[in-house]
Formats: structure tokens, C-alpha cells, sequence
């Protein structure tokens, strides 16, 4: 309380007992963390970033009495902090119920400090605990929406590597690259395999291409149609396309289906897709027989 008795603000509590309050916040935070956080990230690191938030915070509240609303320029930088440490601790592996008792454990904290200043008036304690408690909860959510963002960029980026992976385009001769597929094949797989073998057409200045399906369990008409634009859009690029290793079941349900495969040449196995691709860059497959002879 001020000498002249009028009560202080938030942010006047919060800034003359700053220390007091980052100290008992940065114990919650310790104690709530996992040990994967703990160990990722130093107590030096944790009590750094704590320190700035509350920091940030406290100028946002001295500036605005209006402190339940984070929508307002004054939360700006306080906001900007939060998808900071979110992005961060999203990209390390970090739990996101660590980073939500990391927004509730000040709860606690500010909440005694409350208690403490204005505990004697319960009206005025219960106002001021309301509007800190919409404050933290809607910081918490964007903590949780910082989090889950980051969390699905990653993933989206290791579906796309996953992609890459499981469509590798290979260079088996002079003019000549091979496509072995492996797996159920869907759209998006389709579309990445589309791009990654014009991608390598260009790159060779390849006359043939083998695209090898022994692999595939089921292909679906939408598959089947991004082969036949694959096929259409490599011989635009100067190149012929040559599909091999279909089963039995794939063949009945291309024909079930209506795909018509006529504009690539169809071989039954690898290997005489092979020999066909050197067919038509114009080479000839010779086998060599040898004699093991005895002495």
C-alpha cells in the first residue's frame, strides 16, 4: 500500500516485488517441468526467458489497466515472447503440458501476490484474481496455438522428407532413369512422384523412363491418372515412358477401372523393361556365356 493509502496497481505490485515474484515463478516452473525440458534446456536459459516475459508483462499492465485484454498493442511484445519459446520448445520435442504449466505456474505465482496486496478487501482481491485469470488463461491459449502450429509444421515437413524418400528417382544409364515404387501409392504421393521424376528427366536430359510398380499392392483410377499425366508430361520433356512389373491384380483392376495404359510401353518384368529402355536409346543387351572349365 502507497503512504498516501491508495492501493497499488498490478503492475506497481508487480515491479516493486519483481524479484520476489520472478523467483517463486521460476521455482513452479522447475518443479513442473519434465526431465526432458530440464534437460534440453538449462535452469540459466529457463530463468532468462522467465525474467524477460514477466519483464514484458509488467510493462504491458503499466501501460493498461485494461490487463485482461491481450488483444491490445501493449501485449504486442509479450505475445510475441510466448510463439517464441513455443516454436522453440515445439521444435526440441518438449511436451506441450510443459508448456502449459509454464503460462499456469505464474498463475500461481501472481495469484499470491494478489492475495498478499489485497487480501484485506475481498471484493477488490476477487476482481483483480478474475481479470489476472482471463489474462493468463488467454496467453496459455496462445502458448497452446504457438505449439501446435510449430508442432504441425514439423510434421508436415517430415511427411514432405518421407515422401522424397520413399519416391527416389535413379539414374541407370546414359538417358535412361528408373522409378521403383514401393508400397500403397495415394494422391499426394502420386503428385510428389509426378515432380521428382520430371524434376530428374530435366536434370539427366533422359530419353526413358522406367517407372516399376513390382512393389505396388492396389492402384486406384486417381493413381492411375497421374501415371498417364506423368507419361504425357515426360514426353514433353522428350522422353518415353516405360511401366513394368504389374501383378496380376493390378492388371484386372486397371481393366475393371477403364484406365487406358496405350500411350506408355507396358513390360511384364524389370528386366525386360531394361532391355526395352536400351532398345530405344538405340543399345543392344548381349549375354555372355562362360565356361567354368576344369583342370
Amino acid at each position: 500500500m502507497t503512504e498516501k493509502g491508495k492501493r497499488r496497481t498490478v503492475a506497481e505490485l508487480m515491479e516493486a516485488r519483481h524479484n520476489e515474484l520472478l523467483e517463486d515463478w521460476f521455482k513452479e516452473v522447475v518443479e513442473r517441468a519434465d526431465i526432458k525440458m530440464l534437460e534440453l534446456v538449462s535452469e540459466a536459459t529457463l530463468r532468462e526467458g522467465a525474467a524477460e516475459f514477466l519483464k514484458e508483462l509488467t510493462a504491458a499492465y503499466r501501460h493498461s489497466e485494461v490487463y485482461d485484454d491481450i488483444t491490445r498493442p501493449e501485449f504486442a511484445r509479450v505475445v510475441e515472447i510466448l510463439y517464441e519459446v513455443s516454436d522453440l520448445r515445439a521444435g526440441s520435442g518438449i511436451p506441450l503440458s510443459t508448456m502449459i504449466s509454464y503460462i499456469i505456474s505464474l498463475k500461481d505465482s501472481l495469484l499470491r501476490l494478489l492475495q498478499d496486496e489485497f487480501g484485506k478487501d475481498p471484493e477488490l482481491l476477487n476482481y483483480k484474481v478474475i481479470k489476472m485469470n482471463r489474462a493468463i488463461d488467454k496467453l496459455g491459449l496462445l502458448v497452446l496455438d504457438g505449439f501446435v502450429e510449430k508442432r504441425e509444421q514439423i510434421i508436415a515437413q517430415q511427411s514432405r522428407s518421407l515422401l522424397e524418400l520413399s519416391t527416389p528417382v535413379l539414374k541407370l544409364w546414359d538417358e535412361i532413369v528408373v522409378l521403383p515404387l514401393v508400397g500403397v501409392i495415394d494422391t499426394l504421393r502420386a503428385q510428389q512422384m509426378m515432380e521428382q521424376l520430371l524434376q530428374a528427366i530435366v536434370e539427366t536430359e533422359s530419353r526413358v523412363v522406367i517407372l516399376d510398380v513390382t512393389g505396388v499392392p492396389v492402384i486406384d483410377t486417381r493413381v492411375a491418372q497421374h501415371f498417364l499425366k506423368t507419361v504425357v508430361a515426360a514426353r514433353m520433356l522428350g522422353s518415353e515412358t516405360i511401366m513394368t512389373g504389374i501383378s496380376i491384380d493390378i492388371a484386372q483392376a486397371l481393366v475393371k477401372l477403364g484406365v487406358d495404359l496405350s500411350d506408355m510401353h507396358v513390360c511384364g518384368t524389370l528386366q525386360a523393361g531394361v532391355a526395352a529402355a536400351f532398345a530405344l536409346t538405340g543399345r543392344k543387351v548381349k549375354t555372355e556365356l562362360r565356361i567354368d572349365r576344369k583342370e
